[in-house]
């Protein structure tokens, strides 16, 4: 079955039963029609108010694993287990084109913001860029070691990023042809990836159980995120890049994107040599039962505070330790 969901509510809005496995889902631009593509079966498109099915499209009895819309909703883009890539006309419900070129099945597929270029990847472990207007190959990318189950162009369209069975992340620039940065830290196959709409963060899911938030510029990772306790297969930035939503362990999770790299930052900086912590400027605080073992506690005019801690109910178990060991 395909679900919608409320993201303010958290509340399941609608269920389409499909009948089928469902592999792949997209919604078009206008958000007024869902695609998904089913295990042996065919691409199936849905009238999101109505829940009727509008059209299907593709060969019965294939595997579809890829579908995409282009950013205006003119052409839907579907990758199989044949091999293949169809571009079928959303209008008319014609093929415009049928791209032959991968050597294995097609797992992911990615239009560029312009609609101009579309990026393919699957079984083969190379990255395909396609002209959409006339259907041919424009250049391929080979680096990786796995199946790569991810493409996603950045918003400036000039990178393109690739999530493999390999456990990297690459970036390759869309110009030259070169890998720009290879992101490695997870410890499991990387199953979606995806850029946040200003182009400075990379999101990815993986079967390691986390999702990651990457500093594009500098090739190094912002954040990590633990909840799922199985597979993540898919991350989305929202429209306004402020949330991420993930998909793994039968669970939908929403994710503040600020907070958790505010989270993350905290952490990183708590280290063993930090032992200061400076309270406001009105220190309106209850410490009633709180065990402190070690740290510098002031105000912002300088003065000792461990006075107001211990008054409030607070232990500091420095000067106890200090005792013991004389």
């Amino acid at each position: 079955s395909i679900r919608l969901w409320d993201v303010n509510t958290g509340k399941q809005k609608t269920k389409i039963d499909s009948g089928f496995k469902v592999n792949t889902v997209c919604f078009s631009s206008d958000g007024t029609t869902l695609a998904s593509g089913c295990e042996y079966y065919s691409i199936c498109l849905w009238d999101v108010k109505t829940k009727n099915q509008k059209a299907k499209l593709g060969d019965l009895n294939n595997n579809f694993r890829s579908i995409c819309f282009s950013p205006y909703g003119m052409l839907l883009a579907y990758g199989s287990a044949d091999k293949y890539i169809s571009l079928e006309d959303v209008k008319t419900r014609q093929q415009k084109a049928k791209l032959v070129g991968h050597t294995s099945y097609v797992q992911s597929l990615c239009f560029s913001l312009d609609s101009s270029t579309l990026a393919s990847g699957g079984g083969d472990k190379s990255i395909l860029l396609w002209n959409v207007q006339t259907g041919k190959l424009k250049a391929k990318f080979d680096g990786h070691s796995g199946t790569i189950y991810s493409v996603n162009f950045s918003p400036d369209g000039t990178t393109i990023a690739s999530g493999s069975e390999d456990k990297s992340i690459r970036l390759w620039d869309i110009r030259t042809g070169q890998q720009k940065a290879k992101l490695d830290g997870h410890s499991s196959q990387v199953n979606s990836i995806c850029y946040s709409p200003d182009g400075t963060t990379l999101a990815s899911g993986s079967d390691d159980n986390s999702i990651r938030l990457w500093d594009v510029k500098k090739g190094q990772q912002k954040a990590k995120l633990d909840g799922h306790c199985s597979k993540v297969f898919s991350v989305k930035f929202s429209p306004d890049g402020t949330k991420l939503a993930s998909c793994g362990d039968s669970l939908i999770r929403l994710w503040d994107v600020k907070s958790v790299l505010t989270n993350n930052l905290l952490q990183e900086n708590a280290t063993t040599g930090i032992t200061t912590l400076l309270i406001s400027q009105n220190p309106n605080f209850d410490t009633q039962g709180a065990l402190i073992l070690k740290g510098e506690f002031v105000n912002h005019y300088g003065v000792d505070l461990k006075s107001l801690i211990k008054s409030k109910g607070g232990c500091i178990l420095e000067s106890q330790i200090e005792l013991q060991q004389n």
